[in-house]
Formats: structure tokens, C-alpha cells, sequence
């Protein structure tokens, strides 16, 4: 499955980024305009699944956490960094292509009508956002690409769960290729993409996972390692244009095995925020408030009178 999303005459967009691995962490030379960032991909990225015009969804409209949990396009969105423009089109269960959901405990062994949208679907939404009218061009420079379902699951599949299996090493080949693809038809678009290796297999718990989320199966330790492994070098390879940050190095879950806690998530924003330029506010040390900052300039200014 590595037919191309875009046709051999698509020109990419070229970056000065020079890869080493897959763990690489880009260091641009000057900090970015404060453009809207773009986002696509799965619960990582929004913690909702989607509803179509008649309110059918794919997951009867489950949010994460049942709605108790800050994704990374949130979390975006609140740090004080950033100007809080994003776009975020991912879709909570979301997989690189169209599918159904068939989970057993919601559909007793059927599918759902509606269906999640793949990454492919989500980018060319995102970027419908931020086109410009008057230029043709688009008011973005990145687009986060987040982790998808693909493998991870038995309801990732789009088939009922009794008929799925495990993913062989050829079916991880395949979502690396759908990812190389997507990354492709943001570069063709003039953006950068955005890529990050999964969280560390001992950083989740995939039996949690499958318990907490009513899964019949899902992927085993060493196939998750696998996974990371196929899908972030096939990217290194083939998509050197790309950035790649490992904006999950530190991931606690909370507490459902796979769903990155509050402090990882802010964390990760704030790591993906360094790496393309941006001189990122520690909240630790500045205040949140106007008022606060305005305290904490007098205080300084007090100090050096005496």
C-alpha cells in the first residue's frame, strides 16, 4: 500500500533540516510569525469523536476522559506562549483512513453509520481554514501530526472486532507508508508537518487500555515498539523534510494506559512550541495575571533602588 496520495509532479516544499534518527529536535534559525498551527490526528490531539449532521457518531459521541481531559490541541491553545490561534480537525479514535467504528460494547457486533474522518481528510479541512482568499496561499506554517489508531487496537480497524487480528510487520509497513503520504500532502501544501515517536512502551499500559477503553485486544508490547520503530524511521527516510519532535520524552497517563496526563500534555505543547522557534514562557517563574507581572516588575525595580 505505498500509492501516493499526490501525484510525481507535486513539488515539496523544502526545509533546512537536517535529520539524525528519528529522535531529532529541530532548531530553527528565528522564531515564526504567530500564525495559527494546524492540527490532525487521533485522541491525542482531540479528545472528541465526531458527529455528523444528524448527531450519529462513530463512538455514540464519547469524549476521553468523558470529557475530563485537556488533549494537546488544548493545551496548545492555553499556553501563554502562543497566541492561541489553532486549528484542530483530529478526531478522538481517529486511524489514517476513512472508517466505521464496530467496537463490540457499542455495537454488538456491527458497525456505526457515521465514520471518522482519516488524516488525509483532516489536512485538507485544517488548511481549508487558513487559505487565503485574496493570496492563495496559506495563513499556516505547521501542521502537528499526531499518533493515529492504525494497529493499536481491535476497533481500529473498521471491521468488526471478532474478524480482526493482530498487525504483521507488512500491515506496520503500511501505516508508516499512509503517514509518510500524509506528510507528503502537507509539504505539497507549503507547510511543514510535524511528527513525534509514540510514548514510551513503558510509559503506557496496554492491558489498562484495553480494560478501560472495552477493547477485545490490543497491540501487544512488542508490537508497539515495533510500530514506533516502522512508522518513525520510515519517516526519517522518506520524509527528511519533516520535523520530528519528541514532544513525549516525559508521559504519564491518566490513568486509563494511554491518554497523556495534564502535566505531559503542557509539557508537550510547550516542547513543540522550542522546536519551532518559539522562546517559551516558564510558568513556573512568570505570573499568569496583567497584575501579577506588574508586581513582580515593581519588585525587581524595588531591588535595584536598594
Amino acid at each position: 500500500m505505498r500509492t501516493l496520495l499526490l501525484s510525481a509532479s507535486l513539488t515539496l516544499a523544502a526545509t533546512q533540516i537536517a535529520h539524525a534518527g528519528y529522535h531529532h529536535n529541530p532548531e530553527p534559525e528565528e522564531a515564526p510569525e504567530t500564525l495559527p498551527l494546524l492540527i490532525v490526528g487521533a485522541s491525542y490531539a482531540n479528545g472528541h469523536s465526531p458527529f455528523d449532521g444528524d448527531l450519529s457518531s462513530p463512538l455514540l459521541g464519547l469524549a476521553v476522559g468523558s470529557a475530563q481531559y485537556i488533549s494537546l490541541g488544548d493545551a496548545l491553545i492555553r499556553n501563554r506562549t502562543h497566541s492561541g490561534y489553532v486549528v484542530n480537525e483530529a478526531q478522538a479514535s481517529a486511524t489514517t483512513f476513512d472508517r466505521e467504528s464496530c467496537r463490540t460494547a457499542l455495537y454488538a457486533g456491527g458497525c456505526s453509520t457515521a465514520e471518522f474522518d482519516g488524516y488525509q481528510t483532516q489536512v485538507l479541512r485544517a488548511s481549508s481554514r487558513v487559505l487565503s482568499l485574496a493570496t492563495g496561499e496559506y495563513n499556516a506554517e505547521y501542521v502537528i501530526v499526531t499518533a493515529p489508531n492504525d494497529c493499536l487496537h481491535s476497533d481500529a480497524c473498521g471491521v468488526p472486532e471478532a474478524d480482526t487480528r493482530q498487525c504483521d510487520e507488512e500491515d506496520m509497513q503500511d501505516v508508516a507508508d499512509r503517514m509518510v503520504e500524509i506528510g507528503q500532502l502537507v509539504l505539497g501544501l507549503g507547510m511543514t508537518p510535524i511528527f513525534a515517536p509514540y510514548p514510551s512502551v513503558d510509559s503506557v499500559d496496554l492491558e489498562l487500555f484495553r480494560q478501560s477503553s472495552l477493547l477485545e485486544w490490543t497491540i501487544t508490547p512488542t508490537g508497539y515498539q515495533m510500530l514506533n520503530d516502522t512508522v518513525m524511521n520510515t519517516i526519517a527516510t522518506e520524509l527528511p523534510e519533516a520535523m520530528v519532535i519528541d514532544y513525549w520524552a516525559d508521559f504519564e497517563h491518566i490513568g486509563d494506559g494511554i491518554h497523556p496526563d495534564l502535566a505531559t500534555v503542557e509539557k508537550a505543547a510547550a516542547t513543540i512550541l522550542e522546536g519551532i522557534g518559539y522562546n517559551v514562557i516558564n510558568l513556573d517563574e512568570e505570573p499568569r495575571t496583567k497584575r501579577g507581572r506588574i508586581k513582580k516588575r515593581l519588585r525587581e525595580w524595588l531591588r535595584r533602588l536598594h
